[in-house]
């Protein structure tokens, strides 16, 4: 645990400083999904000199649902940018001031929103893209089990974990204090997954076999399901380095939301 605490320490530095370099390339405004404080969206914006919409990113940051928020995670902005693609970030409460159901809710709630706005901040409702990373991937994964009035045009799920009844009884539950039957509702490896968008799956070479395996269910889920589905494991990355690259057009995950946003 302690080297996973100080490998986690390094990457959230590294995500924050370069959202903090990120906030001065890209200008951004701080929209409010619901009453509380930390219900914000973080998104992109540009001068509106056409009348085209732009397709929007939409990212979801992990932290095994108490940690981080967004600021730390504007990094992908500059990337999205340069290409012409919308960005925007979700915070949400955190654990253990909330359970995991309610942190789902919040997160969907957040991409309703997003979908019924998005026209008027200049992205189209069409070309939206969901992403997310560890906890938040499996925050995307719980909101498409429950977005139904909206379809977004594909998902982005990274070193994500679909099944959270194995986090029972583990020092990570010790802020969740996750229950047999909230473990079981909040595992999107449970349902059925024909909701689902178009989908990448991804995940490190560097990673533990967990992770890998979980990602890897998903996938034959997505399959036996007809969800169309790519699955992708990244040379020399890890669980925390992985998601860097998100919005880097030029390289793997990058070419991966290419192919999905040129569908």
């Amino acid at each position: 645990m302690l080297g996973f605490r100080s490998a986690l320490t390094r990457v959230v530095n590294k995500y924050a400083s370069e959202s903090e370099i990120a906030r001065t390339v890209v200008e951004s405004k701080i929209h409010q999904y619901g009453n509380k404080k930390n219900q914000v969206i973080e998104i992109t914006t540009f001068e509106k000199s056409t009348n085209e919409l732009r397709p929007l990113l939409v990212f979801i940051h992990g932290g095994y649902w108490q940690e981080l928020s967004i600021k730390e995670s504007f990094f992908p902005s500059i990337e999205a940018f340069k290409n012409g693609i919308g960005y925007a970030a979700i915070e949400y409460s955190l654990a253990p001031n909330v359970s995991v159901s309610e942190i789902v809710d919040e997160c969907e709630k957040a991409i309703n929103w997003l979908f019924s706005n998005v026209a008027d901040l200049g992205f189209d409702q069409k070309k939206i893209i969901l992403s997310g990373s560890s906890a938040g991937a499996h925050l995307v994964a719980m909101s498409l089990l429950k977005i139904n009035k909206f379809s977004p045009l594909g998902a982005v799920l990274v070193s994500g974990i679909y099944n959270i009844e194995p986090l029972i009884g583990t020092s990570i539950d010790e802020a969740l204090s996750l229950t047999n039957s909230q473990a079981y509702e909040n595992s999107p490896i449970n349902f059925s997954l024909d909701n689902f968008p178009p989908s990448i799956v991804s995940w490190g070479e560097n990673e533990t076999e967990q992770f890998k395996k979980q990602s890897k269910i998903l996938v034959n889920k997505l399959i036996d399901e007809g969800v169309p589905v790519r699955s992708l494991e990244i040379e020399g990355k890890n669980h925390f380095d992985i998601i860097l690259d998100l919005a880097d057009l030029s390289k793997g995950l990058g070419c991966e939301l290419k192919m999905l946003l040129d569908k």
